[in-house]
């Protein structure tokens, strides 16, 4: 049987909202110890994701009223907890990203359930877990 996404994804996100300010976003990752954190819409649809590096692209700007809007990094790529974990993988391969957003699969409904890191990929790897078809 062919592993999915759901097998190896972190559940739950960090999220925020796309007017949060820049300094409560770099709060709310420094509280959760994240160096990620997904933005989401009024719908809860994923708009963009914020990196450490991103709040660091807004070092001298306004932390007060610079929004997660202002900063995030566009993100259209995402899955869906039965995605095959090969195709995450290769998705991630070739668009070069390290973690992809995973996303609920029922109809009309894109709330954000977890994220997938390579790094867990492969550190699933390195135990003899993975990486066999």
């Amino acid at each position: 049987m062919e592993e999915k996404v759901r097998s190896i994804m972190r559940r739950g996100a960090i999220t925020c909202s796309e007017t949060t300010s820049v300094r409560d976003v770099a709060q709310i990752m420094i509280v959760n110890r994240s160096r990620y954190c997904v933005v989401i819409n009024r719908e809860h649809e994923v708009t963009g994701i914020i990196s450490a590096d991103s709040i660091l692209r807004a070092f001298g700007k306004d932390p007060d009223t610079t929004t997660a809007a202002d900063i995030l990094l566009p993100h259209s790529i995402i899955t869906t907890p039965v995605t095959p974990l090969r195709e995450a993988i290769d998705v991630m391969s070739r668009k070069r990203i390290e973690h992809l957003i995973v996303v609920s699969d029922r109809p009309g409904s894109k709330a954000v359930l977890g994220i997938v890191f390579s790094s867990d990929i492969v550190r699933r790897m390195a135990e003899g877990k993975g990486g066999r078809e």
